[in-house]
C-alpha cells in the first residue's frame, strides 16, 4: 500500500468510527437484564453531530463473556449498526441484554454449532441451569470439547435426533427440554416471539430451499469497513424438494413497524440475523417438518 493510499484509508477508517451517547426512550427489561432488546432509545451521534431513534438490538458478546459490539436498528434504513463498546456511553452497559457473537462453521456442521449456539445463549441469557453448564462455557477448552462431541455424534456416528441430543443435553445441564411442534404457522410464530421474548432461546431445526433470500437488513460497522454477507437461509416452502438441513437459534425478539422480529444465531454467519416471523415463518412455509427446542 502506498503512503497516499494509507492515508487515505485512515481518514476514510476515522470518518466512519462514531462515539454514540444513547438515550433510553422506552425500556424492556428482563428478569435478568435492565435494558433489553427491543428497548426503544435515541442515538447521538457526536462526530457527525446527528441525532436518529433506533431500536436496542443488544450486546454482542464473544465465547468468552467478553461485549464486542453494541447493535441498533435504524428503522427507517433497516439497517444495524454495530458500535464498538468504547465509542457507546450512556446507558449501564453491563445490565443490557448480551447477544452470542456465533462462530462461523467451516464444512457442513450447523447442527453441532447449533448446539453450541443454543447453551451458550442460555448461560449468557442468565439462563445457569447446574455448575456444569458453567464449567463448560468458561472453559476455552471445554467449549472445544462440546463442539468436537456434538460434531462426533451427529455427523460420525449418525445419530441425527435431535430431540435427543437436546433432551440428553438439558439432563446434562439441568434443564427440562423438549420439542415443540407445530402445523399451524401462526402458532409456531407466536411461539418463538413469546420464547425469545422472555429471553429464552429456541433451537430450529428446518429444511432448506435451492437458494438464499435477499435479507432488507443491511449490517454496518462503524468501526470496520468492511462489507456484510446480506442472505439468509429460512425454511422451504410447502411442496419444495430440493433441500437439505439446517439449524438456528432463535436467541431474542422485538417489534418493528409493527411487525414481529427476531434475532438468529446461523453459523454460516458472525453476527446475528433478523427474521421477520411474519415473512418466513409464514403460510408458505413447511412448518409441518420443522423442530423448535426449547429448555426449562
Amino acid at each position: 500500500m502506498t503512503m497516499l493510499k494509507f492515508v487515505l484509508f485512515l481518514i476514510s477508517f476515522s470518518a466512519l468510527a462514531q462515539e454514540v451517547n444513547v438515550k433510553v426512550l422506552s425500556r424492556i427489561k428482563h428478569s435478568h437484564f435492565d435494558l433489553g432488546i427491543g428497548s426503544q432509545v435515541e442515538l447521538d451521534f457526536k462526530t457527525s453531530r446527528q441525532i436518529k431513534k433506533a431500536v436496542f438490538l443488544g450486546r454482542m458478546i464473544n465465547q468468552d463473556g467478553e461485549t464486542i459490539e453494541f447493535l441498533f436498528l435504524d428503522e427507517v434504513k433497516t439497517r444495524i449498526m454495530m458500535f464498538d463498546p468504547d465509542n457507546v456511553s450512556g446507558f449501564r452497559k453491563s445490565t443490557s441484554q448480551p447477544i452470542i457473537s456465533p462462530i462461523d462453521q467451516v464444512g457442513s456442521t450447523c447442527t453441532a454449532y447449533g448446539f453450541f449456539h443454543f447453551w451458550e445463549q442460555m448461560y449468557e441469557a442468565g439462563f445457569k441451569g447446574n455448575a456444569e453448564l458453567a464449567s463448560t462455557m468458561e472453559s476455552d477448552r471445554r467449549r472445544m470439547q462440546f463442539l468436537e462431541e456434538a460434531i462426533d455424534l451427529y455427523y460420525i456416528q449418525n445419530k441425527f435426533n435431535i430431540t435427543s441430543h437436546m433432551k440428553n443435553y438439558g439432563k446434562r445441564y439441568g434443564f427440562k427440554c423438549k420439542n415443540n411442534p407445530f402445523k399451524d404457522p401462526s402458532l409456531a410464530a407466536d411461539f418463538i416471539f413469546k420464547t425469545t421474548s422472555e429471553g429464552m432461546p429456541v433451537l430450529i431445526d428446518f429444511n432448506i430451499g435451492s437458494e438464499m433470500v435477499a435479507s432488507s437488513y443491511e449490517i454496518n460497522d462503524y468501526e470496520t469497513p468492511v462489507g456484510r454477507d446480506p442472505r439468509l437461509w429460512i425454511p422451504r416452502r410447502v411442496g419444495e424438494r430440493t433441500s437439505s438441513g439446517h439449524v438456528i437459534v432463535a436467541a431474542a425478539a422485538f417489534i418493528s413497524k409493527g411487525r414481529k422480529k427476531v434475532l438468529v444465531l446461523d453459523s454460516n454467519w458472525t453476527e446475528p440475523r433478523v427474521w421477520d416471523l411474519k415473512k418466513y415463518v409464514s403460510s408458505r412455509a413447511a412448518v409441518k417438518e420443522m423442530g423448535f427446542h426449547t429448555c426449562n
